[in-house]
């Protein structure tokens, strides 16, 4: 994940087929890293759009349109349980990551007319 400057994983992206995630910001220290069994509590009406990547599919981007804010409760690395209250990037982050568990890509998120256009980018960069 750092190697490559993300700024989350997901277990089932490193073959760990386990409800777990890490995400990183190092500028937000009181945020937790490591989310085991996340929920997603509550969700803003309010929506942020963000061009996001994926390490899964390193050489696409796109912009996404998510909830700004939301709460979300899980276990830390100890299995301690927690709840967070998460706005912007992170929030988008969460997000991001929990669709990987539940097995959806950002690309999901697109037009059909556009998940086609990357269809065909990545078969020609194959």
């Amino acid at each position: 994940m750092r190697h490559h400057q993300g700024i989350g994983i997901a277990g089932v992206q490193v073959g760990k087929l386990e409800r777990i995630f890490v995400m990183e910001f190092p500028e937000i220290v009181h945020l937790p890293k490591v989310f085991i069994n996340p929920e997603i509590i509550e969700k803003s009406d309010e929506t942020i759009e963000y061009e996001e990547g994926c390490l899964s599919i390193p050489e696409y981007r796109a912009k996404i349109t998510r909830s700004k804010m939301l709460k979300v409760s899980a276990l830390d690395e100890n299995g301690n349980p927690f709840e967070v209250e998460l706005e912007d990037l992170p929030a988008i982050c969460v997000q991001h990551e929990i669709d990987h568990l539940n097995g959806k890509l950002f690309i999901d998120y697109l037009s059909l007319l556009k998940r086609s256009r990357l269809r065909k980018k990545m078969l020609k960069n194959q």
